[in-house]
């Protein structure tokens, strides 16, 4: 049988969120925001391990002292108290409500959908375009793509590029670089959701969010990145051992690949290939016009046919 209304409970521990008053189940004023805020930040973020993060980041706990974990959060969320239901046995109980029904349902069918399935790519959530919309890698595609502005990104490119920015970090005693083509799609993208909060693709520029404490990961000394390859000028660079040792301004990124009058993303293949050097500071690539730029471009000069001397 069951029964609605405002009638008592038959007991038990009082939900997260709630305490108990006179045989009623009534608002805890300390920990229903912090339930509510669960929800928000889910629909925002669409990921328990996120959620759970940046609630213990801010201090939260649970009512046992402990932190947040992603099954905490499954269970909070997925509990009916939340929008105004208790259920015990085939009785169903009306109690104050934390948040409105299609803000319950909202998220518990965001939970369904990731139970469901799991992306093919494992990027997906991951990548957002300038305009704000999440990018989807549509069925025979191999791109992410916004359905509103059309900006796309290849998804071999965007794997380029988020390797290139994690190439010295190691998991255990291995560098991910060497063991990522070995990993199984589900494997990369459990890394990928530890490493990046977000990844946002605008038409002339990605850049990586990171949501990890990279002070965990094993890296490189911060110094000059010369690797030697036939076709270029590195022998002619001066080795230094930091980049405070160059007196002209360093560049970023985009501001080296709009110098060279190159896209982004060729930078980063040329780089990798080591066509052309790079300081790395922190976490950093920055570039030297003249430690790293110029002797690229003089090296192209001399590789085009028909050029005199």
């Amino acid at each position: 049988m069951t029964q609605s209304g405002p009638m008592r409970s038959r007991g038990g521990v009082a939900p997260y969120g709630y305490r108990w008053n006179q045989g009623r189940l009534v608002l805890n004023e300390t920990e229903a925001p912090v339930r509510r805020l669960i929800f928000d930040l889910f629909l925002k973020h669409r990921r328990k391990k996120t959620v759970a993060r940046i609630l213990n980041d801010l201090g939260y706990r649970t009512r046992n002292k402990a932190k947040f974990s992603d099954t905490g959060i499954d269970r909070l969320l997925k509990d009916p108290t939340a929008k105004g239901v208790r259920h015990e046995g085939d009785i169903k109980i009306e109690v104050e409500r934390v948040v409105s029904d299609d803000i319950w349902e909202r998220a518990n069918r965001l939970l369904g959908a990731s139970e469901k399935r799991r992306p093919t790519n494992p990027f997906i959530g991951r990548v957002v375009c300038s305009c704000g919309k999440y990018m989807t890698v549509p069925s025979e595609s191999d791109k992410y793509v916004c359905s509103d502005c059309h900006t796309r990104i290849p998804a071999e490119d965007l794997e380029y590029i988020f390797l290139s920015q994690v190439e010295t970090f190691r998991f255990g005693n291995f560098l991910l670089l060497e063991k990522w083509p070995s990993l199984r799609s589900d494997q990369k993208q459990r890394i990928i959701e530890h490493l990046c909060e977000e990844i946002l693709v605008a038409r002339e520029s990605i850049s990586i969010r990171f949501a990890c404490d990279f002070s965990a990961f094993k890296t490189t000394a911060s110094g000059q990145h010369t690797k030697r390859h036939p076709a270029t000028v590195k022998e002619e660079v001066i080795e230094v051992s930091s980049p405070a040792e160059v007196s002209e301004p360093l560049m970023s990124e985009l501001e080296a690949a709009k110098f060279l009058g190159i896209s982004k993303m060729t930078l980063l293949r040329k780089r990798n290939t080591g066509l052309i050097g790079f300081f790395r500071v922190g976490f950093r690539v920055l570039y030297s016009k003249e430690k790293h730029l110029l002797p690229y471009l003089a090296a192209c000069e001399v590789q085009r046919p028909g050029r005199k001397s």
